[in-house]
């Protein structure tokens, strides 16, 4: 594909029940899950994507077998609601297409959360289920900035891995924890910048960790934001009136917002 723009796949919502294969804490307060089963067959992975997403159905608390739910001409889910599962949106981090393998990482914070306490307590032979979904494909990049908190991790890793070698740019991540960070693969071309602190980290501290100008004549940038609510609207806001950035150079999404679960607000771009 030639010239400069952006390919959107909203996916398929294909609905798939699974198994947990095997888990493991990769950091502290990060989670791996490797699923499989025999509804895996025909996932398409869309590898070259940034951040491929899938929603994840998770079972209520202490249903190891939640038999799942019916679902109504619309698409919404049936049943007792305390049987219901809950719907969140996660990147999926690898697919292995021969093993049928697909991998999860989970941001863990406690109970405070369904998936987080799901994934903390994760076994061999557990169910979750996916309704499979899509990607976001820029082409004609020259640049890339990555920016994203914890919970964008995961897409992020993913992102740099699926970019072409010749890639240039930069990723910042920032994290509450250092020992959080983790060994991420990325072209030679795009530095890895890790902004660390106890308390947030904002719109201004982010600027500053920026390298290079967004905005350089002749060259096509693609900023691409996971984060919490507040710092994803600072960013969007500076795209749109500070760098005039069109709409196909950037992907700013709302991962999270502070006292609200998903679906209590808009996870946007």
């Amino acid at each position: 594909m030639t010239g400069f723009g952006i390919t959107h796949n909203p996916g398929r919502g294909t609905f798939r029940r699974l198994q947990v294969l095997r888990a493991w804490c990769l950091t502290p307060h990060m989670r791996r899950v490797v699923l499989s089963g025999p509804e895996l067959a025909g996932f398409a992975f869309y590898r070259q994507g940034l951040g491929p997403y899938v929603k994840l159905l998770v079972p209520p608390a202490n249903f190891k077998d939640p038999g799942w739910p019916r679902f109504d001409a619309a698409g919404a889910i049936e049943g007792p609601v305390a049987e219901r599962p809950v719907v969140r949106t996660y990147t999926v981090r690898d697919f292995d297409e021969a093993l049928q393998e697909l991998t999860i990482d989970f941001v863990l914070h406690g109970d405070d959360g369904p998936a987080s306490r799901w994934a903390i307590r994760a076994e061999p032979g557990d169910s979750i289920a996916l309704l499979e979904r899509g990607f976001s494909q820029p082409h004609g990049v020259d640049r890339y900035l990555f920016i994203g908190d914890h919970t964008a991790l995961p897409a992020i890793a993913q992102s740099l891995e699926s970019l072409p070698d010749d890639s240039k740019g930069q990723a910042v991540i920032c994290l509450h924890d250092a020992a959080d960070k983790q060994p991420l693969r990325a072209p030679p071309g795009l530095s890895l910048t890790w902004l660390i602190d106890e308390g947030p980290i904002g719109f201004a501290a982010v600027m500053q960790a920026v390298q290079q100008p967004l905005t350089a004549q002749g060259e096509h940038i693609f900023l691409w934001v996971g984060a919490e609510a507040s710092l994803a609207r600072s960013l969007r806001a500076y795209a749109k009136n500070e760098l005039g950035l069109p709409r196909d150079q950037h992907s700013i999404l709302n991962y999270w917002r502070q006292g609200f679960a998903e679906g209590a607000f808009e996870r946007s771009g």
